[in-house]
């Protein structure tokens, strides 16, 4: 490589071309006179080209000969008896002048042509071809190429680039290399070296800031060539590539925190509803009590949103029209937006059904809003407005709004668009790269936790949607939230669950009787929990785990009234359980519990509609309301 870039780089020596069998010059692109070889010179004048083509060829013949030396073009014509040949060489043309019998048209006493071609100077022909084909490569070329006239790239001049070049840097020949190099990245201009293993990274100073990889390359003497290739898209994918795998980390963490603090959550609510049921409303330890429980509540709110960014929250999806959702929720949102802030919801055309849980879905938007109104009153304009816009949408319209991210795992179907847009401070770039991580915020300490919008993702992506935002800064935001519509199957498999959900009545008397296998390997809940349904008056059998609950249905099988389990657990966890004992169940009712289940479970709860769930962590008056209702449908 470095051989061809002496040879492209030189304009000054021409050995090669004295070596050329038959008359052959160079001129420049302007049509000057560089060079000639012992043929040429034997024969014709150093004229500029137009005079020389005009005497050996015809008009039309001479001009597009004329043409192809200005433009940079390759010409091979044959006219009469003259052959005319027309090379392109660096910012040069070669120009071969020879006729059909393979003789230049020489005066009368010239000497005897040459006879068959030298090695020699079918090496240098060979070379010339080779050198013709790299320059119209390296000009065409999606990379940038440029001739320096140092090798201390930081002090380097450039002297020629091509079209790519001045593309990604901005600027070509007399542009210093320092002045197109963003000043963050100037001292990596010294690390440019002939012969270097690996290529330096370099921001471009341009409006477009492309990143590049560059290689320093040997050229004639003590210059060098520079090579640039753009890396920017590159560079992005690999920069959200690693925001995902961030967020699923900090997703996985959080579901695991969340899982583990619904148990001790768990233990405490229990604990103080046995102590509130002793120390009644005028007992001097209730006032504490009463505050022991509303912080619990409290921490369990916080603990959902972390399990909804994690994507370990308990779904029942059904059949939803947003539509519908979005108007009759539309009654709550507008009492939580400030009176000076516009609210209007606008339902497009044909919109399609989504396959979602209608709560989670209104955790969405009531989140969606409450950061819109946020947004417009901290803009310090004192009005502003928050639309809610629903329209039927594209898989293109999707990867339009996702910018590239995330295209691979894109489903080709239509889907429903809900958009919130406000008039409020906007964003910055930076900022809305790091909006969806759980507790960053924009907001003064005090008045957000930074899980909002990080629970909003996490039941899009749980719902197998997406979401991405549109910002501007002191002007507003949009988020795009997409989700998948339903197909002909999920309505069909949906009619039965309709039918199957009836308007449970909540016992009145929470005592009663019945035989029920309660398996919890947190030891602190399964203990309260013992004691608790013991008290109301139930026959209970605990397992720390689901193989001493296999081992007591097997040895005592259809004698129990209810199950009741965890879902996470180690070993034999709460399906995996019930897939092993059904044969020992009989007609027991079964009900899971957790805060935190796996997505396997999930379609458990979808595909067995009998089974019922209580989400943790639970007070003692929901535990016991569903222990009579389930008894009393078995």
């Amino acid at each position: 490589m470095a051989g061809l870039l002496k040879m492209f780089s030189r304009s000054e020596s021409h050995d090669w071309l004295a070596s050329m069998d038959g008359p052959a010059a160079l001129f420049t692109r302007s049509g000057r006179f560089v060079a000639g070889n012992p043929a040429y010179d034997s024969i014709y004048r150093p004229v500029s080209i137009d005079p020389l083509l005009v005497s050996l060829l015809d008009q039309a013949c001479a001009f597009r000969a004329s043409k192809a030396v200005r433009r940079g073009l390759s010409l091979d014509e044959t006219q009469g008896q003259m052959r005319v040949r027309v090379s392109v060489i660096g910012n040069h043309a070669l120009v071969r002048l020879t006729t059909l019998e393979g003789q230049a048209h020489p005066p009368e006493d010239s000497h005897e042509a040459a006879g068959s071609v030298s090695q020699t100077a079918l090496a240098v022909q060979t070379a010339s071809s080779l050198l013709t084909g790299l320059a119209r490569l390296i000009a065409e070329a999606p990379v940038g190429f440029a001739r320096l006239d140092r090798r201390e790239a930081r002090h380097a001049i450039i002297q020629e680039a091509n079209p790519a070049f001045v593309r990604i840097a901005g600027a070509g020949k007399g542009a210093k290399l320092s002045d197109l190099v963003a000043s963050a990245h100037s001292d990596d201009l010294d690390r440019l070296e002939v012969g270097g293993q690996r290529p330096i990274e370099l921001d471009m100073a341009n409006k477009g800031g492309q990143t590049c990889e560059g290689w320093l390359l040997e050229d004639e003497d003590d210059g060098a060539a520079l090579l640039l290739v753009d890396v920017s898209t590159r560079r992005e994918m690999e920069h959200r590539l690693a925001q995902t795998s961030k967020m699923q980390a900090v997703g996985q963490i959080a579901g695991g925190v969340a899982h583990e603090l619904n148990n001790f959550l768990l233990v405490i609510t229990l604990n103080c509803d046995a102590l509130l049921a002793r120390h009644p409303v005028g007992d001097p330890s209730y006032g504490e009590l009463q505050s022991i429980q509303n912080t619990s509540a409290r921490a369990a709110e916080l603990v959902k949103m972390l399990l909804a960014y994690a994507r370990k929250q308990t779904f029942r999806r059904d059949i939803l029209d947003v539509g519908a959702v979005l108007t009759e929720f539309a009654v709550l949102m507008r009492q939580v937006l400030d009176e000076r802030i516009v609210f209007e919801i606008t339902h497009g055309r044909d919109l399609p059904n989504v396959r979602a849980d209608k709560q989670q879905l209104e955790t969405v938007f009531m989140n969606l809003v409450t950061n819109a109104r946020d947004a417009v009153l901290m803009s310090g304009r004192g009005k502003g407005s928050v639309t809610v816009r629903t329209k039927r949408a594209t898989t293109q319209d999707v990867r339009s709004a996702l910018k590239g991210l995330s295209i691979a795992d894109i489903e080709d179907c239509d889907w429903a668009m809900i958009s919130v847009t406000d008039t409020g401070t906007g964003m910055s770039q930076d900022i809305a790269t790091k909006i969806f991580e759980p507790f960053f915020t924009t907001k003064e300490q005090g008045k957000g936790t930074g899980i909002g919008l990080a629970t909003v993702y996490g039941i899009i992506k749980q719902s197998d949607g997406f979401i991405a935002l549109d910002s501007v800064e002191d002007e507003g935001t949009t988020f795009h939230v997409f989700l998948p519509a339903t197909t002909a199957d999920d309505v069909i498999h949906s009619i039965p669950t309709a039918q199957a959900q009836a308007i449970e009545a909540r016992p009145m008397d929470l005592a009663g009787r019945g035989r029920i296998l309660l398996v919890e390997d947190e030891e602190g809940v399964r203990n309260i929990a013992t004691r608790l349904l013991t008290q109301r008056g139930y026959q209970v059998t605990s397992a720390a785990d689901g193989e001493e609950a296999l081992e007591i249905l097997e040895n005592d099988p259809n004698s129990f009234d209810l199950v009741l389990s965890d879902v996470v657990m180690p070993g034999l966890d709460g399906p995996g359980l019930l897939k092993a004992a059904k044969p020992y169940l009989g007609h027991a009712r079964i009900v899971f519990m957790s805060g935190y289940a796996e997505q396997d479970f999930a379609q458990t709860l979808e595909d067995e509609r009998s089974i019922s769930f209580l989400p943790k962590p639970f007070t003692l008056a929901q535990l016991a309301e569903r222990v009579k209702t389930e008894l009393a449908a078995a």
